[in-house]
């Protein structure tokens, strides 16, 4: 009886996970993101955004993702938003934001 309860759970939650990543638009990581945090201060004419209490830098050729538009300026971004992000090989240079809303929950484990 108790395996029941915990497979129904488990299902519930991948159920409730893909309906979540489904209510995005197709250019939104399927799978979900895997760097989501708080934006916590901008800096747009230095180019660094912080986010969760650390300082990124962002491309020259960033791009800013809303559920309404696939690419919208970097002056749509907000202090105190959520976001999810995609950084360049080996540093802390952002290259891809998709602005998400504040109940946004990862899929993904320990996200």
């Amino acid at each position: 009886m108790m395996k029941k309860i915990v497979y129904l759970i488990a299902a519930v939650s991948m159920m409730a996970s893909s309906m979540a990543i489904a209510a995005f638009p197709n250019y939104y990581p399927k799978e979900g993101l895997h760097l989501v945090g708080n934006l916590d201060d901008i800096q747009l004419k230095r180019q660094v955004i912080v986010i969760n209490d650390i300082a990124y830098s962002l491309a020259n050729n960033v791009i800013v993702h809303s559920p309404s538009s696939f690419s919208v300026p970097t002056s749509e971004l907000r202090i105190g938003g959520k976001v999810g992000y995609k950084m360049a090989t080996g540093g802390q240079l952002i290259t891809e934001i998709w602005l998400l809303p504040s109940d946004y929950k990862s899929p993904l484990p320990g996200r």
